[in-house]
Formats: structure tokens, C-alpha cells, sequence
């Protein structure tokens, strides 16, 4: 299937001590967490998606973020839930929704017990935003996950359950090394793509129309959820040999490897959106 635009960066370097450091880290979630413990996209998609953002804020939101964030920029603290969750590992299923793979609509109460996912938590903290009652370190924590949130539910196997933890038990062969699915997706198809995190946002950015920006402004939370989980369906695991493992191939990544340019441009025009609108009461 290839059902996106645009063509991809092509530039593919081996993999660095990042791969051994990044498998470790998940490997000391998957034993703390239940279900689909993986960290989307890693520090450097996170990265981009906030640089992407920072250019679409309005100066009113912008700086009501920088003295929330203790002066910061969005940039600076768009992995920090992820740091934050492995002393609070309560925290853990606030950043997926295990949507059956084959399900074409949520099923909240099914799929969000008691609130605890990416849905109704970025909801949440949304609202703790443009509380004018809550104090600032409640919003500037607040400001944190939803940084990180918007940036996790654009992950396709954040999106989804196909029996796998998030595909982080589904084993494939990436680069000539053994991995696992997830962290395909969130590290190793990005590496690929090749660009510090800076030089991929301005990339990125710079082929956002005026056009994409309202387009993709539309829609819920709920919505971008559902175009993930489609995503999910049709090229996660659509062109997945079924192999075990199973090899990821040129053919797989040259479907891959637009999905995750689009879904990281669309995460940044509607973090800043969401940002602009409970920031500075209005969008840009």
C-alpha cells in the first residue's frame, strides 16, 4: 500500500550505541509495565515533533510556555514523561490505547479503564491548561505531558493492540540485527531517515502548506488516534511479512518511512494548535 505523498529522505547510516542503550531501556520497562510498554518514537522524534511546533505557536502561547517550562522551550522537555514514568510507573498506560488491530472504532470503557490512556489523559491535561485556577507547577507539569502525549499517539503501535505489547514482542530482523517492531518504529526507521533532529524538523516543516496546517487542525483527539490505528492496520502491520521474525525490507520501509515523516509534521501543527488554542485562547 502507499497511500501517502511526498518522497522520502533516502540517506541510511548503521546503527549507533543508541540502538544497545534504547533495547535496554525498553527491555526495563516491558518488566514494569503490563501492557505495550514502549516509548514512542525515542528523544529524537519527540524532538522534532516540538521544533516542528515551535514554529507554529502563536508569542502569546510561546511565552506563557517558556515561563511555565521555568524558561525553557517545548523542545527541551518533549521526552520527559517517558523519564518521568520510570519512577511512576502508574503512568505507563497513559501513553497508548490497546485498540484491537482489527476494530475500526474505540471502545472507550473497554479500552480506557478508568481514564488511563492517551486519549483521555491528553484530555485532562488539556484542561488543567486553560484552568485559570490551577497553580503553575500543576500546568507547567501538565504542558509536559501533553508535549509528550500529542507526540505518542501519532505512533502507530501506540494506537493498537495485536496481541504484542505494541509490537514490542513481535520479532523482526532490522539492519541485519534482531529487534522488535516498536522499536522499528519508534527509533530505527527514523534513524534511517538520517537527519539530527534539528536538520529533520527544519526538513519537515518546510514542506508544511497552508493547506496541511487546516487540514489537519480538524477533527478530535479521538480522530488522529483512528487515523494511527489505520496506519497500524495497513502499513505496521499490513506489509509485515509473517515471517517470524520477520525481515524488514527496502519494500517495507519505503512504505514506512513517509507515514512516520507525515505523522510527525501532523503531531507538530496540532500540538501547536492545541497549545495555541488552551495556552492563548485562540490558533494561528
Amino acid at each position: 500500500m502507499a497511500p501517502v505523498r511526498r518522497s522520502t529522505m533516502t540517506a541510511h547510516t548503521s546503527m549507533s550505541w543508541r540502538r544497545s542503550v534504547y533495547l535496554t531501556v525498553a527491555l526495563i520497562v516491558t518488566g514494569l509495565a503490563s501492557a505495550q510498554p514502549g516509548l514512542a518514537w525515542g528523544h529524537e522524534g519527540h524532538q522534532v515533533i516540538a521544533l516542528i511546533a515551535e514554529q507554529y505557536l502563536t508569542a502569546a502561547s510561546k511565552a506563557k510556555a517558556t515561563d511555565l517550562l521555568d524558561g525553557s522551550m517545548i523542545d527541551a522537555v518533549a521526552s520527559w514523561a517517558d523519564e518521568y514514568r520510570r519512577d511512576h510507573h502508574e503512568t505507563g498506560p497513559w501513553h497508548y490505547i490497546n485498540i484491537p488491530l482489527a476494530d475500526s472504532k474505540i471502545d472507550m470503557a473497554r479500552e480506557c479503564p478508568d481514564g488511563n490512556c492517551v486519549i483521555a489523559k491528553t484530555e485532562q491535561f488539556l484542561a488543567v491548561l486553560k484552568d485559570p485556577n490551577a497553580d503553575k507547577h500543576a500546568k507547567g507539569q501538565a504542558l509536559k505531558f501533553v508535549i509528550h502525549f500529542i507526540g505518542d499517539l501519532h505512533q502507530p503501535l501506540h494506537d493498537e493492540d495485536n496481541g504484542d505489547k505494541g509490537g514490542n514482542t513481535r520479532h523482526v530482523n532490522f539492519d541485519g540485527h534482531p529487534d522488535n517492531l516498536h522499536w522499528v518504529w519508534d527509533v530505527g526507521l527514523l534513524q534511517h531517515i538520517n537527519r539530527s533532529p534539528v536538520a529533520l524538523a527544519a526538513e519537515l516543516e518546510s514542506r508544511i502548506t497552508p493547506q496541511d496546517k487546516a487540514e489537519w487542525q480538524k477533527g478530535s483527539i479521538e480522530d488522529w488516534v483512528m487515523e494511527g490505528h489505520r496506519l497500524a492496520q495497513t502499513v505496521a502491520y499490513g506489509d509485515l511479512s509473517s515471517e517470524n521474525p520477520a525481515p524488514i525490507t527496502p519494500a517495507y520501509e519505503q512504505q514506512a518511512d513517509p507515514v512516520i515523516e507525515l505523522q510527525l509534521e501532523k503531531a507538530g501543527i496540532r500540538l501547536a494548535y492545541l497549545l495555541n488554542v488552551n495556552l492563548d485562547g485562540g490558533s494561528l
